[in-house]
């Protein structure tokens, strides 16, 4: 017993005698290293030994990674901004990405809960698993959310909030607004608390149908537009919603419309674009609505009326211009009455025509496609130029609308 006390007492002092020992050397190692600069030809695979090689170990891997190009976002000799980086924010990721300048969510793409897995992922084009799930609906993705307030929403989406402060819009941020529901962001991307880290927890316009928008816009804007004229609209009917037309954030263009009116209306009605380009045509300009008229003139993009979203049928509001055509007439011209036609379309293309004064056919073939009758009348090339049936809209003298 005594023996076995004094070798354990033996062991003992000779490893607190080793443990000094390496110490020592290690202090000395260490103290040598001061002062030394890194070797001017480090390369990737000097990097991989402490930081592992990434690209074995995801199934999408980031190309610098992949191939150990490690300088591509970091300075050699771990000097530069957070990691060693060598410029800090999005403008590291647009060296190389440059079709993506236009794609601006937030200061950092990797600081957003996006491409968080900047050296690799299982998920294609580097998300994080958050980022790929199903968008479950507009409602739904907030549903049991906490509002948070904006400036946790300008954290990342700062360029957003320095347009959208300058709008009409951010008039509802002010703290007279006391529900949070009404008040900054989340009055319409609803409340944010499910968005941290998940690009599906938050009301996202983008995909919205226009019912769900609508049911969002209008919570303000009742005043102007009824809900149910504009979902029964041809407009909400083809899936185009309020911010299809008009940017919340934006104050450019008058309505925070995303071009100029008119500009806008015919991105997407190519066809009337091109009557608009005819021998005679309404004076429509498409830079600067205020040299010509407006397709709101006629149109109510919101609640229009019929296919065509009219403010009232033809007869009613073209009569606002051309107020020598209006009548009352003791002969009316019963063509020109909705009740049995047309109105005034049944003779004019309304956008514009290559015959004069938007007419549909330029010559007596126009009146014969009612007035069957009297095809083999020929007294003239047309009806209404040859001296004889010159007050064709009504008259008050002649029910032939003789002059």
């Amino acid at each position: 017993m005594a023996w076995s006390g004094r070798w354990l007492v033996t062991i003992s002092l000779v490893l607190v005698v080793a443990v000094v020992a390496v110490w020592r050397v290690t202090s000395a190692q260490l103290e040598g290293l001061e002062g030394m600069e890194p070797p001017d030809d480090v390369t990737g695979t000097d990097c991989s030994i402490c930081h592992g090689k990434f690209a074995e170990q995801f199934k999408y891997t980031h190309s610098p990674a992949l191939n150990a190009e490690c300088t591509t976002c970091h300075l050699e000799k771990g000097e530069g901004k957070h990691g060693g980086l060598s410029m800090e924010g999005r403008e590291l990721c647009l060296q190389c990405h440059t079709d993506k300048a236009g794609h601006y969510v937030a200061a950092s793409c990797w600081a957003t809960g996006c491409h968080a897995d900047v050296h690799g992922s299982d998920k294609d084009k580097l998300f994080i698993s958050s980022r790929t799930e199903e968008y479950p609906g507009f409602f739904e993705a907030t549903a049991g959310a906490q509002f948070v307030g904006s400036d946790q929403c300008i954290a990342c989406h700062g360029d957003k909030h320095d347009w959208w402060k300058a709008s009409m819009h951010a008039l509802n941020d002010a703290e007279d607004r006391v529900t949070p529901d009404m008040r900054g962001c989340e009055s319409c991307h609803g409340p944010g608390g499910n968005h941290f880290g998940r690009r599906a927890g938050i009301g996202d316009f983008s995909q919205a149908g226009a019912e769900e928008a609508g049911q969002v816009c209008l919570k303000c804007h009742a005043r102007e537009i009824f809900a149910s004229d504009f979902t029964r609209g041809t407009h909400a009917q083809a899936g185009v919603t309020c911010v299809s037309c008009h940017n919340p954030h934006d104050t450019q263009n008058k309505h925070e419309l995303y071009m100029p009116p008119n500009q806008l209306c015919l991105d997407c009605h190519t066809t009337v674009r091109a009557e608009f380009a005819r021998l005679s045509h309404h004076p429509v300009d498409l830079e600067d609505p205020r040299t010509g008229m407006l397709c709101v003139e006629c149109h109510d993009p919101h609640a229009g009326n019929g296919r065509s979203m009219l403010i009232a049928p033809p007869e009613e509001f073209c009569v606002k211009c051309h107020v020598d055509k209006q009548g009352p007439f003791v002969y009316p011209h019963v063509g020109y009455e909705s009740s049995l036609g047309q109105g005034c379309l049944s003779c004019h293309n309304q956008h514009g025509s290559n015959a004069p004064n938007l007419l549909k056919i330029s010559d007596r073939g126009l009146c014969i496609q009612c007035h069957t009758d009297r095809a083999e009348h020929r007294g003239g090339r047309n009806c209404w130029t040859s001296g004889c049936h010159t007050e064709h809209h009504g008259s008050n003298q002649s029910y032939l609308f003789f002059q």
